[in-house]
C-alpha cells in the first residue's frame, strides 16, 4: 500500500522545478562552496539579480562586504554543524532597496553524498513596521503595557509598565511585579481576566488599578504571548478619561484586527490561486496534445468514411463538438492562469481590433448583427495583441451567449455594439450588447473565479479578462440593467511605462 502512495508522488523534474520557481516564498539552494545552484523567481526579486547571474555566484559576490561575511557566516555554521539555523537578516540590493527577512537555512546530503544548503527567506519588513507602530502607540496611552512570552521572557514593555515595577526593567524585576499581580487573581496571566487591585509604586505609594490579561495567544512569535495592560483607576476622573481611551482602543484594536485578518485572508488566497494557476496550466497543457490527437483521429475517420452510409455521422459531430468545448474550457483556464509578462507594443489598436472582430464574426450566429464604431483616429496605443486578443473574444462571447438559447436567439433583433475612443489618457474597449442583462445579485459575483450561472463553462472568462486589463495597467467595468443589456469597457493606458508598472 505505500509502494503505491509512493509511485503516485510527482516525480518529474521539470514539473517539480516549475512549481519551485512559481512559489511566492523565496528558495534557493547553495553547493558545499557556497555558491547558488539554484534560485527561484521570489529570491531573485529579493535580491534584485536573474538567476543568470546569480548561479556558479557566491554572495561576496553581489553584497556588500560586512553583509555577505554575515551571512556566509551563518551558512557555514549549517553545513559544518548540520543544524537547522532561523535568523533575521536585512538585504539590500543594488537598487538600494533593503528587506527585513526571516531566513531558515539547513543542510540536506544527496544519497550520493553531496551536501547543500536550503534557503528560504520570508519578507518581514511589513510585519516588522506594525510592531513598531503598536509599541509606539503604547507610549503614548495611560495604559502600561507588557508582552509577556510563554517562557517567562518578556518581549516588549512601555515606559509606564516600567514604572509600576518601580524602575526596575530587568526581565526579574518585571516578572516580580507581573507574579505579584497573579496573587490577586487565579490564572493569570495565562487565562484572559479583568480585575482590579492594589499595586505600591515608588514615589507614588499605593495605587489601585486594573489588570487585564489577553491570556495566552498565537501573534506572532514562536510561542504564546500575553498582553497585559495596566490602568491606574485611583481618582475617578482619571478613572473616566481611561475608559473612554480603552473603549477607543479596543475599537481601533478591533477595527486592526479586523483589517489584518482580511489582509492575511488575501495573501493565502492570492498564494493559492498563484499556485492552482501553475497546475492549472500545467494540466491544460497536458490534456491538449491527447485533444489534438482525437480531433486529428475523428477527421481521418470523417474523411475515410465518407459517403459510405454507416451511420455513424452524427456521433463524429458529438466528437467534434465535444473536442472544441474541451479546447475553448482549456483555453479559459490558459487565461486565467497565465502570469508571464505580456509583449506591449504600440499599435493601430482600431486596426488590430477590425481584423479581431471580423476573424470572430465567422463563428457566431448569422442572425447577430456586429456594429463597429471606432474613434481612435489611428492613434498607437501599447498592448499585447495575444493577451488582449483573449479578452476581446471572451467578450464577445459572453454578449452572444446571453442573448441565444439553446441556438434559438431570445433578441428579436440582437446587436453587440464594440466601440473604441479615448477618456481620461486611457484607451478604452468597450462592448455593449442589447440582451437580457445580468440580475443585481449576480452582477456582485461575477468577478469571482469559478462562479457561473451556466450548465456548461468554466466561471473563468470574466475573471480572465479583467486580470488581463489589470496586467496591461487598466481596468475592467461592467454595468448592466436587466432587460437592457449588458456593457463591458476595458481601459488600457496609452503610456508603455504604466503597462510596465503594472507588468
Amino acid at each position: 500500500m505505500l509502494n503505491d502512495k509512493i509511485n503516485k508522488r510527482l516525480s518529474d523534474p521539470d514539473v517539480l522545478l516549475g512549481i519551485l520557481d512559481n512559489l511566492p516564498t523565496s528558495i534557493a539552494v547553495k553547493n558545499a562552496d557556497l555558491q547558488f545552484v539554484y534560485s527561484n523567481r521570489a529570491h531573485c526579486d529579493i535580491i534584485g539579480k536573474s538567476e543568470v547571474e546569480l548561479l556558479g555566484a557566491s554572495d561576496k559576490d553581489f553584497w556588500e562586504p560586512e553583509q555577505a561575511r554575515k551571512f556566509l557566516e551563518n551558512d557555514n555554521v549549517v553545513l559544518k554543524q548540520g543544524i537547522e539555523l532561523d535568523t533575521e537578516e536585512t538585504a539590500t540590493n543594488d537598487a538600494g532597496i533593503s528587506t527585513l527577512l526571516l531566513t531558515k537555512k539547513s543542510r540536506l546530503t544527496n544519497s550520493d553524498g553531496q551536501t547543500y544548503l536550503l534557503v528560504t527567506n520570508t519578507d518581514i519588513s511589513t510585519l516588522r513596521k506594525r510592531e513598531d507602530q503598536y509599541k509606539a502607540l503604547t507610549e503614548t496611552i495611560p495604559v502600561g503595557v507588557v508582552q509577556l512570552e510563554e517562557d517567562g521572557t518578556i518581549a516588549f514593555s512601555n515606559q509606564l509598565f516600567n514604572a509600576y515595577c518601580s524602575g526596575d526593567v530587568s526581565t526579574e524585576g518585571r516578572n516580580t511585579f507581573i507574579s505579584k499581580l497573579g496573587k490577586s487573581h487565579e490564572g493569570f496571566p495565562g487565562v484572559a481576566c479583568k480585575f482590579e487591585t492594589d499595586v505600591v509604586v515608588a514615589g507614588l505609594g499605593r495605587r489601585s488599578v486594573i489588570a487585564i490579561s489577553s491570556g495566552w495567544l498565537n501573534i506572532g512569535s514562536a510561542g504564546k504571548s500575553a498582553i497585559i495592560s495596566i490602568i491606574d483607576i485611583s481618582e475617578m476622573m482619571e478613572l473616566r478619561r481611561v475608559n473612554e481611551e480603552v473603549l477607543r482602543l479596543n475599537r481601533e484594536l478591533a477595527d486592526n484586527m479586523a483589517k489584518l485578518a482580511s489582509a492575511q485572508d488575501e495573501l493565502l488566497k492570492k498564494g493559492r490561486m498563484e499556485q492552482l494557476g501553475q497546475l492549472t496550466a500545467t494540466i491544460a497543457h497536458e490534456l491538449r496534445n491527447p485533444l489534438g490527437a482525437v480531433r486529428t483521429s475523428a477527421f481521418l475517420i470523417e474523411r475515410k468514411i465518407k459517403d459510405k452510409g454507416l451511420g455513424i455521422e452524427s456521433q463524429l459531430e458529438r466528437i467534434n463538438k465535444g473536442v472544441t468545448r474541451c479546447d475553448n474550457i482549456i483555453t479559459q483556464l490558459l487565461d486565467f492562469s497565465r502570469t508571464k509578462q505580456l509583449f506591449c507594443q504600440p499599435a493601430d489598436l482600431d486596426a488590430w481590433l477590425t481584423e479581431v472582430v471580423e476573424e470572430e464574426s465567422k463563428r457566431l450566429p448569422e442572425k447577430l448583427c456586429l456594429d463597429l464604431q471606432l474613434g481612435l483616429l489611428g492613434k498607437h496605443v501599447p498592448f499585447d495583441p495575444s493577451r488582449l486578443q483573449r479578452a476581446v473574444i471572451n467578450m464577445i462571447s459572453n454578449a452572444s451567449e446571453a442573448m441565444s438559447d439553446h441556438k434559438k436567439l431570445m433578441s428579436a433583433e440582437p446587436r453587440i455594439t464594440i466601440s473604441t475612443f479615448f477618456e481620461d489618457d486611457h484607451a478604452v474597449v468597450r462592448v455593449a450588447d442589447n440582451g437580457p442583462g445580468i440580475p443585481a445579485d449576480v452582477l456582485d459575483r461575477v468577478r469571482e473565479p469559478l462562479f457561473t450561472t451556466k450548465s456548461f463553462g468554466t466561471g473563468l472568462g470574466i475573471p480572465a479578462i479583467e486580470q488581463i486589463a489589470v496586467q496591461h495597467g487598466g481596468r475592467l467595468e461592467i454595468a448592466s440593467e436587466p432587460g437592457k443589456g449588458t456593457v463591458f469597457t476595458v481601459w488600457l493606458p496609452l503610456t508603455a511605462l504604466e503597462v510596465e508598472k503594472a507588468a
